[in-house]
Protein backbone atom coordinates (compact mmCIF):
# COMPACT_ATOMS: atom_id res chain seq x y z
CA UNK A 1 0.00 0.00 0.00
CA UNK A 2 1.35 3.13 -1.11
CA UNK A 3 1.74 7.00 0.63
CA UNK A 4 -1.49 8.13 -1.58
CA UNK A 5 -3.55 4.86 -0.13
CA UNK A 6 -2.54 5.53 3.12
CA UNK A 7 -3.57 8.84 3.15
CA UNK A 8 -6.81 8.33 1.62
CA UNK A 9 -7.69 5.48 3.57
CA UNK A 10 -7.20 8.28 6.82
CA UNK A 11 -9.31 10.85 4.99
CA UNK A 12 -11.91 7.92 4.62
CA UNK A 13 -11.49 7.37 8.27
CA UNK A 14 -11.66 10.91 9.48
CA UNK A 15 -14.87 11.81 7.61
CA UNK A 16 -16.38 8.80 9.21
CA UNK A 17 -15.38 9.66 12.81
CA UNK A 18 -16.51 13.15 12.21
CA UNK A 19 -19.63 12.28 10.62
CA UNK A 20 -20.66 9.61 12.97
CA UNK A 21 -20.10 12.67 15.98
CA UNK A 22 -22.97 14.90 14.05
CA UNK A 23 -25.11 11.76 12.95
CA UNK A 24 -25.58 10.93 16.32
CA UNK A 25 -26.32 14.29 17.52
CA UNK A 26 -28.27 15.85 15.23
CA UNK A 27 -29.94 12.51 13.18
CA UNK A 28 -30.10 11.28 9.15
CA UNK A 29 -31.95 14.38 7.96
CA UNK A 30 -30.24 17.32 9.57
CA UNK A 31 -26.42 16.05 9.00
CA UNK A 32 -25.49 18.14 5.72
CA UNK A 33 -22.00 17.63 3.68
CA UNK A 34 -21.57 21.24 4.07
CA UNK A 35 -21.00 20.80 8.79
CA UNK A 36 -19.29 17.09 7.67
CA UNK A 37 -16.86 19.26 5.38
CA UNK A 38 -16.09 21.57 8.43
CA UNK A 39 -16.34 18.78 11.25
CA UNK A 40 -13.52 16.88 9.11
CA UNK A 41 -11.82 19.49 7.66
CA UNK A 42 -12.00 18.18 4.28
CA UNK A 43 -13.43 19.35 1.02
CA UNK A 44 -17.46 18.40 -0.16
CA UNK A 45 -15.78 17.28 -3.23
CA UNK A 46 -13.58 14.95 -0.92
CA UNK A 47 -16.66 13.64 0.49
CA UNK A 48 -18.49 12.73 -2.44
CA UNK A 49 -14.94 10.82 -4.25
CA UNK A 50 -14.89 9.00 -0.85
CA UNK A 51 -19.06 8.12 -0.65
CA UNK A 52 -20.55 9.53 -3.52
CA UNK A 53 -22.83 10.79 -1.24
CA UNK A 54 -24.35 11.92 1.70
CA UNK A 55 -26.80 9.01 1.89
CA UNK A 56 -24.30 6.40 1.14
CA UNK A 57 -22.14 8.06 4.15
CA UNK A 58 -24.77 7.70 6.78
CA UNK A 59 -25.39 4.13 5.45
CA UNK A 60 -21.86 3.42 5.53
CA UNK A 61 -21.91 4.30 9.50
CA UNK A 62 -24.85 2.11 10.17
CA UNK A 63 -24.15 -0.78 8.00
CA UNK A 64 -20.66 -1.40 9.87
CA UNK A 65 -22.25 -0.34 13.01
CA UNK A 66 -25.00 -3.10 12.61
CA UNK A 67 -22.11 -5.36 11.59
CA UNK A 68 -20.49 -4.82 14.34
CA UNK A 69 -23.11 -5.65 16.94
CA UNK A 70 -24.15 -8.28 14.57
CA UNK A 71 -20.55 -10.20 15.36
CA UNK A 72 -20.32 -9.27 19.12
CA UNK A 73 -23.79 -10.67 19.38
CA UNK A 74 -22.18 -13.70 17.66
CA UNK A 75 -19.15 -13.89 20.01
CA UNK A 76 -20.60 -12.96 22.93
CA UNK A 77 -24.47 -14.73 23.31
CA UNK A 78 -24.14 -18.47 24.18
CA UNK A 79 -27.19 -20.41 23.96
CA UNK A 80 -26.02 -22.25 27.17
CA UNK A 81 -25.95 -19.42 29.14
CA UNK A 82 -27.78 -19.06 32.49
CA UNK A 83 -30.53 -16.26 31.63
CA UNK A 84 -28.98 -13.93 33.85
CA UNK A 85 -26.06 -14.21 32.21
CA UNK A 86 -26.89 -14.18 28.69
CA UNK A 87 -29.01 -10.72 30.09
CA UNK A 88 -26.80 -9.40 31.00
CA UNK A 89 -24.50 -10.08 27.79
CA UNK A 90 -27.05 -8.79 25.62
CA UNK A 91 -27.96 -5.59 27.43
CA UNK A 92 -23.62 -5.20 27.12
CA UNK A 93 -23.26 -5.11 23.56
CA UNK A 94 -26.79 -3.44 23.04
CA UNK A 95 -25.53 -0.47 25.94
CA UNK A 96 -22.11 -0.12 23.86
CA UNK A 97 -23.78 0.17 20.70
CA UNK A 98 -26.42 2.31 22.14
CA UNK A 99 -25.87 5.75 20.63
CA UNK A 100 -26.17 3.75 16.93
CA UNK A 101 -29.27 2.30 18.09
CA UNK A 102 -30.95 5.17 19.14
CA UNK A 103 -30.66 7.21 16.17
CA UNK A 104 -31.38 3.82 13.95
CA UNK A 105 -34.51 3.85 15.64
CA UNK A 106 -35.25 7.56 15.65
CA UNK A 107 -34.88 8.18 12.05
CA UNK A 108 -36.08 4.71 10.99
CA UNK A 109 -38.31 5.77 8.31
CA UNK A 110 -35.82 7.69 6.38
CA UNK A 111 -33.60 4.71 6.00
CA UNK A 112 -32.95 2.95 2.69
CA UNK A 113 -35.02 -0.34 2.39
CA UNK A 114 -31.68 -2.34 2.40
CA UNK A 115 -30.41 -0.67 5.56
CA UNK A 116 -34.13 -1.80 7.00
CA UNK A 117 -32.97 -5.33 6.24
CA UNK A 118 -29.92 -5.46 7.73
CA UNK A 119 -31.93 -3.86 10.64
CA UNK A 120 -34.32 -6.52 11.13
CA UNK A 121 -31.96 -9.19 10.20
CA UNK A 122 -30.13 -7.93 13.49
CA UNK A 123 -33.26 -7.88 15.45
CA UNK A 124 -33.97 -11.08 14.30
CA UNK A 125 -30.57 -12.91 15.42
CA UNK A 126 -31.70 -11.22 18.61
CA UNK A 127 -35.01 -12.62 18.81
CA UNK A 128 -33.67 -16.10 17.80
CA UNK A 129 -30.71 -16.20 20.33
CA UNK A 130 -33.53 -14.97 23.50
CA UNK A 131 -35.75 -17.77 22.31
CA UNK A 132 -32.74 -20.23 22.22
CA UNK A 133 -31.59 -19.36 25.84
CA UNK A 134 -35.26 -19.81 27.10
CA UNK A 135 -35.61 -23.28 25.63
CA UNK A 136 -32.12 -24.28 26.92
CA UNK A 137 -32.61 -23.09 30.63
CA UNK A 138 -35.91 -23.80 30.95
CA UNK A 139 -37.62 -26.17 32.96
CA UNK A 140 -40.41 -26.65 31.38
CA UNK A 141 -42.29 -26.64 27.63
CA UNK A 142 -42.15 -23.66 26.04
CA UNK A 143 -45.41 -22.50 23.99
CA UNK A 144 -43.21 -20.83 20.97
CA UNK A 145 -46.00 -17.99 19.92
CA UNK A 146 -45.71 -16.83 23.60
CA UNK A 147 -42.03 -17.01 23.65
CA UNK A 148 -41.92 -14.50 21.04
CA UNK A 149 -44.70 -12.56 22.10
CA UNK A 150 -42.86 -11.72 25.18
CA UNK A 151 -39.70 -11.41 23.55
CA UNK A 152 -41.35 -8.73 21.16
CA UNK A 153 -42.95 -7.18 24.30
CA UNK A 154 -39.06 -7.31 25.60
CA UNK A 155 -37.40 -5.91 22.46
CA UNK A 156 -39.83 -2.63 21.93
CA UNK A 157 -39.17 -1.39 25.88
CA UNK A 158 -35.29 -1.75 24.08
CA UNK A 159 -36.51 0.20 21.37
CA UNK A 160 -38.75 2.72 23.56
CA UNK A 161 -35.84 3.61 25.74
CA UNK A 162 -33.59 4.13 22.60
CA UNK A 163 -36.31 6.63 21.11
CA UNK A 164 -36.66 8.39 23.95
CA UNK A 165 -32.84 9.09 24.55
CA UNK A 166 -32.37 12.29 24.85
CA UNK A 167 -28.73 13.66 25.20
CA UNK A 168 -25.62 11.52 22.66
CA UNK A 169 -22.55 10.57 25.00
CA UNK A 170 -20.56 8.05 25.75
CA UNK A 171 -21.36 8.62 29.74
CA UNK A 172 -25.31 9.10 29.16
CA UNK A 173 -26.10 5.23 28.93
CA UNK A 174 -30.52 5.26 28.76
CA UNK A 175 -29.81 1.47 28.86
CA UNK A 176 -27.68 1.69 32.14
CA UNK A 177 -30.15 3.79 33.55
CA UNK A 178 -32.94 1.39 33.03
CA UNK A 179 -31.00 -1.58 33.41
CA UNK A 180 -32.98 -2.74 36.61
CA UNK A 181 -36.39 -2.11 35.02
CA UNK A 182 -35.20 -3.87 31.63
CA UNK A 183 -34.05 -6.89 34.19
CA UNK A 184 -37.68 -7.26 36.31
CA UNK A 185 -39.65 -6.99 33.04
CA UNK A 186 -37.37 -9.47 31.84
CA UNK A 187 -38.13 -12.03 35.03
CA UNK A 188 -41.99 -11.22 34.77
CA UNK A 189 -41.97 -11.96 31.31
CA UNK A 190 -39.86 -14.91 31.29
CA UNK A 191 -39.92 -16.24 35.10
CA UNK A 192 -35.45 -16.10 35.09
Amino acid sequence: MGIRDIQKEETRKNILEHTKELLYKNGFIKVSTKEISKASNVSQGSIFLHFTSKDNLLLTIFTEGMQNIELQLKNILDSNLTRETFLKDLLDVLSIHENLLSRIYKDYFYLDNEFIKLVEQTENHIKNKLFDNLRVTSSSKLNIIDSFISIDAFLSQIKQYLIEKDVVSEFNSVLKQKRGKLIKLYKVLFGA
